[in-house]
């Protein structure tokens, strides 16, 4: 049972991971960031913020 147990958790981050990653993928092609930003998959800061 301990087993089928920690398969099933292995899949579920693996999944989870995925679909992060397809997140992070879409958002930085759908919303990127202007000229004066800096950041990626759709997190995005100002230049005037980074440079505090």
């Amino acid at each position: 049972m301990g087993r089928r147990f920690d398969r099933l958790v292995a899949r579920t981050v693996l999944v989870c991971a995925a679909l992060a990653g397809l997140a992070f993928a879409h958002n930085h092609t759908t919303q990127p960031c202007t000229a004066d930003q800096v950041g990626a998959g759709g997190m995005c800061v100002t230049v005037s913020a980074v440079a505090r």
